[in-house]
């Protein structure tokens, strides 16, 4: 798949720690050497963007951008996410969205190949954006390559919200604060924010 890299210095990525009951674990997903989280260079939402009835995040470059409409894609409520012709996602959010109550799971693109079940170490590429916030803090498509978990080690909604996806499939995930980082935060995430995922399932095991 094309897609377009992006030379990154500085930090880890962001770590997707377990949650359960508002705590985590030191269980993480690390960035190869050298690479920083997506929050290093996606810049906030412009005061054009906020006063827009929509915003549309770029998994890339964290662009953000004021638009008028949601493009036809793949929608959960306030969400809706499409993949571009360089290969990687952008995700568009309402800006009067409310937090989510509950998980909300959706194919983008069903995947032909083998199905995630609980336990599974996972390659995915991903990209995560804030629903609040409405930047983007995390992507491997700004680092240029997928990230190798253990499913049981990430967030309640990842492990939730990825089982039954199938090797080649694209899924967006809509999660709400309890089932991400609670009421803590983490890296770039503010207390009780709603989560938005693209995941795109390279492999398992």
């Amino acid at each position: 798949m094309n897609r377009r890299a992006i030379a990154l210095a500085g930090a880890s990525i962001l770590a997707l720690s377990l949650t359960a009951c508002g705590q985590q674990t030191d269980e993480r997903v690390e960035a190869p050497s050298g690479a920083a989280t997506a929050s290093a260079i996606a810049p906030p939402a412009s005061q054009a963007a906020a006063l827009s009835p929509f915003v549309t995040v770029d998994c890339v470059s964290g662009q953000v951008m004021p638009v008028d409409a949601p493009p036809s894609g793949t929608t959960i409520g306030p969400v809706t996410a499409i993949f571009q012709p360089n290969g990687a996602p952008a995700i568009t959010v309402a800006t009067d969205a409310q937090p989510a109550t509950e998980l909300g799971v959706a194919d983008i693109t069903e995947g032909t190949g083998q199905a995630v079940v609980a336990g599974d170490s996972l390659t995915v590429d991903y990209c995560g954006v804030g629903l609040g916030g409405r930047t983007l803090f995390d992507s491997s498509y700004s680092r240029g390559e997928p990230a190798t978990f253990p499913l049981d080690g990430v967030i309640a909604g990842w492990q939730q919200g990825l089982v039954g996806m199938k090797v080649g499939g694209q899924r967006l995930l809509v999660i709400p604060s309890d089932l991400g980082y609670g009421d803590q935060g983490n890296q770039g995430i503010a207390p009780g924010e709603t989560l938005i995922f693209v995941v795109q399932l390279q492999s398992i095991g």
